[in-house]
């Protein structure tokens, strides 16, 4: 009886290792990434930005000049909202407020603070202003604890004029 549980054993051990060793195969296609959860929904990407986006009717931080601007594009679940209120972004210490909030691909306005999307159709941009593109950014909840981790945004190298876009990454 021993036997046959050690035989058991060692073979579900072999297959286990073998699996896990098993090159992946030369037309597979390339491992996707998990994707990055935030308390609104998920994150869809970043970009890092060299120029202020245009905002509609700017206030308070809104008016504010700086080096760079991160874009955070989310998917929200159903029935979420988004506000100018709820998300900073952390590098080195220092944290950095959303000052502007816009539905898909509509104008920053000042006088929109917050966003409901009932249905979820629709995607989420927080922009936020940021001192340098060389640091490491997370996006973090603010106003209540949650067990969703900070995520930390990526950024390519530094392109041409065009914005660097980026999928988040994990922790």
């Amino acid at each position: 009886m021993l036997i046959r549980l050690f035989l058991l054993l060692s073979a579900v051990l072999t297959f286990t290792l073998a699996a896990q060793e098993a090159p992946p195969a030369p037309d597979a296609p390339p491992a996707q990434k998990a994707p990055v959860l935030i308390k609104a929904g998920t994150v869809v990407s970043a970009a890092m930005l060299s120029e202020k986006p245009a905002i509609d009717a700017p206030y308070g931080d809104q008016k504010n000049s700086s080096p760079c601007w991160v874009e955070v594009t989310v998917k929200p679940d159903a029935g979420r909202s988004v506000s100018i209120h709820d998300y900073i972004l952390t590098a080195d210490g220092s944290e950095y407020p959303c000052v502007a909030v816009a539905l898909d691909t509509d104008t920053y306005s000042g006088t929109v603070w917050k966003l409901e999307q009932l249905d979820g159709s629709k995607n989420f941009r927080l922009l936020f202003p940021v001192p340098s593109k060389d640091a490491s950014y997370r996006i973090k909840f603010k106003l209540l604890s949650t067990a969703l981790p900070a995520a930390k945004l990526e950024f390519p190298a530094p392109a041409s004029e065009n914005p660097q876009e980026s999928a988040p990454e994990n922790p």
